[in-house]
């Protein structure tokens, strides 16, 4: 009775498990969709002193700290690391994987900004669609106090100005990424009728891994419409980063004192040398939290 039963057993199994051995060797057969998205292409949401293509998580929320510590000539006693400083206190959050918006806080310059990030494209890791990932910034300011005299101050109006970004940028191999960012920068009023209150630049940035956590990074913006009322310089800066878990660290030297783009990109006075006034140490301190 036995036998007969486990004979039965087989027998009603057997179109099942051909079935199933059948549908494994198609599965076996049909080729694996390996195609992701490229990760990583910087190591924060800023190269250096600007946007990177870089956008948060989700739900992940950015504090963020930026300093500039400097010299000046016509003093001599550096009491406490450096003759000035200012720095930028910041909030970034990721509403989706795509979009991040964040403000932020400038002492003593008195200036606040603003901004959102979308990324429009990805790069994929077998390169299928475009070969680069494309996000676009825009970023407005409001200034309490007058940086080096251009604009107007006249009413609430006069103290804004407006940037927009295309950030291109491409991650060649694991260890090298290269991003390209055309700016357009808008300020509202002028002192100078000399001035056009409208920029064109171009951004470079590059960023080299050295080891798992650290990397040389590099920017330069240069400006095809520079102010005429007053002699400006390229902004530049050549740093390193430090990643540990969710803290990000930031060193640089930089030839300019603003942190938002309006101000670094198209007024930068100084040009890049260690003379006193001229040269700026930068430090930049991230830490995101998943919420």
């Amino acid at each position: 009775m036995k036998i007969k039963s486990l004979r039965l057993i087989l027998l009603l199994g057997l179109p099942f498990y051909t079935t199933g051995q059948s549908l494994l060797d198609k599965l076996e057969k049909e080729p694996i969709d390996t195609v992701a998205n490229v990760l990583g292409t910087f190591q924060g949401t800023r190269i250096s002193i600007g946007h990177s293509v870089e956008t948060r998580k989700k739900n992940t929320l950015e504090v963020s700290f930026m300093s500039r510590y400097w010299n000046v000539e016509q003093e001599s006693s550096n009491s406490f690391i450096a003759d000035r400083m200012c720095a930028r206190f910041g909030l970034d959050y990721g509403i989706s994987d795509k979009l991040t918006v964040g403000a932020g806080v400038g002492v003593p310059n008195g200036i606040f900004d603003g901004y959102f990030k979308y990324r429009l494209a990805q790069q994929k890791t077998d390169n299928s669609g475009i070969p680069f990932g494309i996000t676009l910034v825009q970023a407005g300011t409001y200034r309490t106090r007058r940086i080096i005299g251009i604009e107007r101050r006249d009413d609430f109006g006069d103290k804004l100005a407006s940037t927009t970004q295309l950030l291109i940028a491409r991650k060649f191999t694991r260890n090298f990424s290269f991003q390209i960012s055309p700016t357009f920068v808008h300020r509202t009023s002028s002192i100078s009728s000399l001035d056009d209150p409208n920029h064109f630049a171009v951004g470079f940035g590059g960023r080299y891994k050295v080891s798992n956590h650290v990397s040389i990074v590099s920017e330069y913006y240069y400006v095809a419409n520079p102010l005429e009322s007053v002699e400006t310089f390229g902004a530049f800066s050549l740093g390193t980063n430090w990643q540990v878990k969710n803290l990000l660290l930031q060193f640089k030297m930089t030839n300019n004192q603003i942190f938002t783009e309006d101000g670094f990109i198209t007024q930068t006075t100084r040009n890049f040398n260690t003379r006193d006034g001229n040269f700026f140490f930068g430090f930049h301190a991230t830490y995101h939290i998943q919420l």
